[in-house]
């Protein structure tokens, strides 16, 4: 077209200040959002929709491969690290990860087999002899070792009920949390339903919240 003139430059500027924009804005939302890590994560499903309110899981922690390998499949950004968090090697992975990274949030979903109602362990014998009960300890040995802000734990009912060993006595677990991190955190256990959340389901759960004091959660 006569008369026309076209700047190959200015249109070269121009998507490329686009870009950058994208890019700041890309990184200003990064920044923003909470860095959490999920231990005994499964294939994902307590990971859901996270990322809808700002939470981003950089890493989790599976000890079946299958599991773990989905998870994969579900989360290609998040850091997969398989194995038994017994295990110190694992454990030290987990550990180094939290810190490198400066995550904020700690998700806990311990297997709930060994608490369940309808589960193998009928009493509170049965359940102190199952030693994949006694898996939360570990997770409360990262919160001694890193700086989480916030802490989410979740399980079945009677987990709040059980009373695991705890300093020659026998302790519940909200006891043995207040008694180590009351002096940092916010600590909080209740029994919610999610039918009380919008959810078709009569799903009672055990949800204990710990959170630095200087913050909120409601």
């Amino acid at each position: 077209m006569a008369g026309l003139k076209i700047s190959t430059t200015s249109l070269y500027s121009n998507n490329l200040l686009s870009k950058v924009k994208d890019n700041t804005h890309t990184q200003r939302e990064r920044e923003s959002k909470i860095k959490g890590i999920s231990l005994f994560s499964g294939v994902g499903v307590s990971n859901a929709y996270l990322k809808d309110i700002g939470i981003e899981i950089v890493a989790a922690n599976e000890l079946l491969e299958k599991r773990a390998e989905f998870y994969k499949h579900l989360y290609p950004k998040s850091n997969m690290i398989i194995g038994d968090i017994r295990d110190e090697k694992v454990f030290k992975q987990i550990l180094t990860f939290a810190i490198k990274e400066k995550v904020q949030l700690l998700l806990i979903t311990p297997p709930c087999q060994g608490f369940s109602l309808i589960g193998k362990n009928k009493n509170e014998e049965q359940i102190l002899a199952d030693e994949s009960n006694f898996l939360i300890f570990k997770a409360i040995e990262l919160i001694e070792k890193c700086d989480f802000d916030y802490i989410l734990i979740e399980n079945v009912p009677r987990f709040l009920t059980v009373s695991f060993p705890y300093k020659s006595a026998f302790k519940s677990l909200t006891e043995i949390l207040v008694d180590k991190f009351s002096n940092e955190y916010h600590i909080e256990g209740n029994i919610l339903n999610a039918r009380d959340y919008g959810v078709p389901q009569n799903r009672p759960r055990a949800i204990v919240k710990l959170y630095k004091k200087k913050y909120s959660w409601s």
